[in-house]
């Protein structure tokens, strides 16, 4: 595995960035929205978006003076339902915390 694999995994490594690409899987947003959603400060929130969107999970278009940020569906919704499909037949760990 070369290391931008292991960077690719470094993008995804927090809970926030995990509730980021979660919430826009289910709509678009701003930062203030998603901040609000998420009960995070919009500062933190911002941040996460920036590593997301430079690894290309997240994807931002202007709209007035906002940026309203979606979820690259086109290879974060395969990668999901991979992701998924794992967990739930191999991780041991992610069993024990979701029942």
């Amino acid at each position: 595995m070369n290391s931008g694999c292991y960077l690719f995994f470094e993008t995804l490594a927090t809970r926030l960035k995990s509730d980021i690409i979660e919430t826009l899987d289910e709509s678009p947003l701003s930062v203030s929205e998603l901040a609000g959603k998420l009960r995070q400060e919009r500062s933190k929130v911002s941040h996460a978006l920036l590593s997301l969107e430079e690894c290309g999970f997240v994807k931002a278009e202007k709209k007035g003076k906002s940026r309203i940020y979606f979820l690259n569906k086109q290879t974060m919704r395969p990668l999901l339902r991979l992701i998924e499909k794992h967990t739930q037949k191999n991780c041991r760990i992610c069993k024990k915390h979701s029942g």
